[in-house]
Formats: structure tokens, C-alpha cells, sequence
């Protein structure tokens, strides 16, 4: 049977008599009855889907994903303070390392000096030597002694010196590594962290009432769910009408023309029919009214949910929105790493040539004792070479000097350089895994929290047209059937024509009341009994004494016999 649009008179459509609008109208309740029910039904399917997303939003807005979110907060803030600290700590040691290196610059540069200037003594003091007549063996010797001497030292220093200019080349390398991390890391990586703790805290703080308000309409929702419910079952109202309007057909059947019992059966037609229209009309106007009611709450419901779950959350970025950034800080690191150890090997490099620095300038300091001894003997002819040997162990003596202080600023320096390399890198790299590691866990719960407003907002945005059409479809078949009723003044009308022909009803006999008595068995209701009853007793009660027996049948006095009851159920 079709279960379409109900529209259009009955009788305008052509429809004839009394009983084939009667079938047509049978026909069309049930089709708006059975639309109505598929639309509900598919109401309710909606409704429960609905209901199953409000319980998924319940677990992600609950107390024990609020707790867990905190607890990562918490832990998330305490990364950030200790990435902070450690990029201070960072860029503290960088500038230490940096200092240092000065210092090693400023030392080799003296030593330089020094070394530059034993040299220069060396050939002057060749020069005297050459100039004493006649030449003087221990002289000459001391002169070539120093000479060798100052080549070797001269030598170490060019090795110092090109260490220096590597460690130079490093430093600079490792200043704009320092001033890339101070960017990077400094001006984004640490404010994007921070931004992203207190979007977090925002969601935390927000927590609370999405599960309010998510109780809220949940608890709305659940009570259109029962009002739907109902209107479901009332739709058996529905089921009752067919029956009454089928024992309508039923009667009108046994009114055939010239039947003794026409008036009597036209009479009880007539009164069943108004029975049904009146009893179905009272049902209808209730079922209508809760069915606009029922469509106007969802359509509210629907359209505040979806305005709620719609509404642009704050966005986290996620941890994705830094992690391009992190990586290369943690590049940048390694680098920085990889650059202290280089440094570390060549400040080695200079460490190595402390201790025969150290031998040259004692070796130089002997040999100008000797000098002096030996230009002492000379007298003025080997006065300027003396002077030139005292001058000597001058030279050795700041010499020593500086070869001690290179050795301290050394040791501080390859200290710091190790520090930078090992536990500053390290400590910093640390904070940023363990942040990573938290943040990573806390943006996968705020993509959660997301991503349940985001199916939230797309369901209700889906239910936000299906809901209302469908409870607005099922409204209309409602009222398209209470319309329909009102077809049912053409078969009173057409009823009470025929009966106007007829005149006076005759006395019911004992073969009519067991008729009537027949067709009081197929009523499926009490209230049809009634209706019956009052009909046929007044024809019984002005019938023939034969018919006491079927009155005592058709009126009972006693309740109606269990047996009876069995007969008046419509399977």
C-alpha cells in the first residue's frame, strides 16, 4: 500500500457512494498513518544517534579527561620553564666560552710578541757577535743556541696561531649558530610554547561548562526522545480509527436496499460514524498538537546545539604548529655540539705545545745566564751583548708569565667548552624532548576535545535538517488526516438521505435482534458496544415478544463473559 502524501476531497475526487468514500478514506488514514511512522521511526534512529554523540561528549568533557588535562598542563608548564632555564643557561655558557676565547687570543697574542721579540735579540745578537775580534767560541756559540732556539718557538707559535684562527673561524661559526638559536628558539619556539600552554589552560578552563551544557542539551534532547516515544505510540490511535471505520463499512455492508433492518442499520451507521469521527478528532488534535511541539523543540535544540559546537574553538595549533621549529633547533644543537668539540680539540692542540714553550724559554733563560757570565769577561768590548742576554732572561720571565696564564685561561676555556658541548646542549635538548614528549600527549587530547566539537558540530549540522523535516513531515501527515476527516460529513450526508427516504424503522423480530446480536460480536471496542446497545435497544424495545430472548442476549446486564471478551479481540 502506498504511504505517500495524503491531499485532495474525497468526494471531489469522484468518489460515489457512501462506501466508496468510506474505502477511500480507509484507504488514506492508513497511508498517513504508516508515513507519519516511518518518519518518526527515522526520528527516533536520528534521536538515538544523537544521544550516542551526547554520550561521547559527556566522556570527553568529564571530570577524569579534565584531571588528565591538567595534570599535563602541569606538566607541559613545567617543560617550558625548564627549556627556558636552560636556553638562559645556554646562552650564559655560550658568552662565558666566548670570553674565554678572548682571553686565549690575548694571551697567544703576547706570547706571540715575546717570542717575535727573543727572535729579534737572536739576530742582534748575531750581529754583535759577528763584530768582536777576534770571534769568541762560547759566543758563538750561545748565538747559535739562541737562534735555533727562537726558530722552534717561532715555529710552535705558527702551529698556535693557525689554531687560533680555526678556533676564530669556529667562533664565529658557533656565535651565528647562538644568534640563530636566539631567534629561533628565543623568538619563536619559547612564545609559540607559551601561547600553546595558555590555549591549553583556556580549553581546560572551558571544560566546565562544555559539560554543562553538553548535560543541558543532552537532557533537552532525551526529553524529545520520550515525547517522540509517545507520539509513536499514539500513532495506535491510528490502528483504533481503521477498526471503528472498518465496522462502519462492516455495518453500512448489511444496509442493503429493501432490508427490513435498512432504517435501523443506516440509524446505527449513522452513530458508529459520528462516533469515530468525534472519538479519532479528539485523538488527532492531541497527536498534532504534540507533534508541532515536539518539531519546535528539536528545531530549537537542534539549532542551539549546533550554534554551541560550531562556535570556532581557540585554536591549539597542535604540537605540529612547532614541531618544524624544534627540529631545528635540536639541528642547530647538534651543530653547536659537533663546534665545541672541534674547539675542544684544537684549545688541545695549543695545551700540547705549553710544556715545550715552557723548555724553550728555561733553555733561553740558561743560555743568556751564560752569556752574561761570558760577555762579563769581555769588558766594554762585550758590553752591548751583555745587555742584549740580560735583556734575555727578561723576556723569559714574562714568557713563563704568559705561558702560565695561557695555561689557566686554557683550562677554563676547554672546561667551558665541554660544559657548552655536554651538559648545557644536553640539559636544553633534554627540556625540549621532555616538552615534546608531554606537549605531544596534551595536544592529542586537545585534538580529542576537538575533534568531538568538530563530529558534534557536523552531526547536529546534519540533524539540524533531518530532525525538523522529519518530525515537520510527520506533523503534516497528522494534519492531513485530521482534514481528512472531515470527508466523513459526505457520508453522514449520503447516510442520512437514504434514511430520510425510508420513514419509520419497524419493529425489530427475533430473527433481526440475533442479527444485531451478530454484529455486535465484531466490534473491537467497548465504547462500539455502548453505541450499539443504546441503537438497538430502542428497536427491541418496541419489537415482538419472540424477541425477548435476543434482548436478554443484546443488552446484558451481568459484565461481558470472559468468552465474550476472547470474541471481541481483533487479531
Amino acid at each position: 500500500m502506498a504511504r505517500g502524501a495524503v491531499a485532495g476531497s474525497v468526494a471531489a475526487a469522484g468518489f460515489g457512494d457512501a462506501d466508496e468514500v468510506l474505502r477511500e478514506v480507509l484507504r488514506r488514514t492508513e497511508a498517513s498513518y504508516l508515513a507519519a511512522g516511518d518518519d518518526l521511526v527515522a526520528s527516533v534512529d536520528l534521536l538515538r544517534l544523537l544521544g550516542g554523540q551526547f554520550d561521547r561528549l559527556r566522556v570527553t568533557f568529564g571530570p577524569e579527561n579534565g584531571d588528565r588535562l591538567a595534570a599535563l598542563i602541569d606538566g607541559t608548564r613545567d617543560h617550558v620553564g625548564q627549556v627556558q632555564a636552560g636556553f638562559d643557561s645556554f646562552l650564559a655558557a655560550s658568552d662565558s666560552l666566548r670570553l674565554a676565547v678572548r682571553g686565549v687570543r690575548v694571551e697567544v697574542a703576547d706570547l706571540d710578541r715575546v717570542v717575535r721579540t727573543i727572535a729579534n735579540v737572536s739576530i742582534n745578537a748575531r750581529i754583535q757577535g759577528n763584530g768582536l775580534i777576534p770571534p769568541r767560541p762560547q759566543v758563538t756559540a750561545f748565538i747559535e743556541r739562541l737562534a735555533v732556539m727562537a726558530a722552534e718557538a717561532e715555529g710552535i707559535l705558527a702551529e698556535v696561531r693557525e689554531a687560533m684562527s680555526v678556533i676564530g673561524a669556529d667562533m664565529a661559526a658557533m656565535e651565528e649558530v647562538t644568534q640563530e638559536l636566539r631567534e629561533e628558539l628565543g623568538h619563536r619556539v619559547l612564545p609559540a610554547l607559551g601561547r600553546f600552554g595558555r590555549v591549553a589552560e583556556g580549553v581546560l578552563s572551558r571544560q566546565g561548562e562544555l559539560a554543562r551544557t553538553n548535560a543541558a542539551l543532552a537532557g533537552q534532547m532525551e526529553m524529545i526522545d520520550a515525547d517522540v516515544a509517545r507520539l509513536v505510540i499514539g500513532l495506535q490511535s491510528g490502528d483504533a480509527t481503521r477498526q471503528r471505520l472498518e465496522a462502519v463499512r462492516g455495518i453500512l455492508a448489511e444496509a442493503r436496499s429493501g432490508d427490513r433492518d435498512e432504517a435501523l442499520l443506516l440509524e446505527l451507521t449513522q452513530a458508529l460514524v459520528a462516533h469515530a469521527v468525534e472519538t479519532a478528532g479528539a485523538e488527532i488534535a492531541v497527536s498534532v498538537r504534540t507533534a508541532e511541539s515536539v518539531r519546535a523543540e528539536a528545531e530549537q535544540t537542534v539549532a542551539k546545539a549546533r550554534s554551541f559546537y560550531l562556535a570556532p574553538a581557540a585554536s591549539t595549533g597542535g604540537v605540529e604548529a612547532f614541531d618544524g621549529a624544534l627540529d631545528r633547533v635540536r639541528g642547530r644543537l647538534d651543530e653547536m655540539r659537533q663546534r665545541a668539540v672541534d674547539l675542544r680539540e684544537r684549545l688541545g692542540t695549543i695545551l700540547k705545545h705549553e710544556t715545550a714553550l715552557r723548555q724553550i724559554g728555561h733553555q733561553v733563560r740558561l743560555s743568556g745566564l751564560n752569556a752574561v757570565l761570558i760577555c762579563a769577561k769581555l769588558g766594554e768590548e762585550g758590553r752591548a751583548l751583555r745587555e742584549l742576554a740580560q735583556w734575555l732572561r727578561t723576556l723569559t720571565d714574562e714568557s713563563d708569565a704568559i705561558v702560565l696564564r695561557l695555561q689557566e685561561v686554557l683550562g677554563r676555556t676547554a672546561a667551558l667548552a665541554d660544559g657548552l658541548g655536554g651538559d648545557r646542549i644536553a640539559g636544553l635538548d633534554a627540556a625540549l624532548q621532555g616538552f615534546f614528549a608531554d606537549a605531544g600527549s596534551l595536544g592529542a587530547v586537545m585534538a580529542d576535545i576537538g575533534q568531538g566539537r568538530g563530529d558534534a558540530a557536523r552531526l547536529f549540522d546534519a540533524a539540524g535538517q533531518s530532525l525538523p523535516l522529519r518530525l515537520r513531515q510527520a506533523e503534516q501527515h497528522l494534519l492531513r488526516f485530521q482534514l481528512l476527516l472531515r470527508e466523513m460529513a459526505f457520508v453522514d450526508a449520503a447516510l442520512a438521505a437514504r434514511r430520510a427516504m425510508l420513514g419509520p424503522r419497524p419493529p425489530l423480530d427475533a430473527e433481526g435482534a440475533a442479527r444485531m446480536l451478530a454484529l455486535r460480536k465484531g466490534y473491537t471496542m467497548q465504547s462500539e458496544r455502548d453505541l450499539h446497545d443504546r441503537i438497538v435497544g430502542g428497536a427491541l424495545a418496541s419489537g415482538v415478544e419472540g424477541a425477548a430472548l435476543a434482548v436478554a442476549a443484546a443488552v446484558p446486564t451481568a459484565p461481558v463473559a470472559a468468552g465474550d471478551d476472547l470474541d471481541d479481540i481483533l487479531f
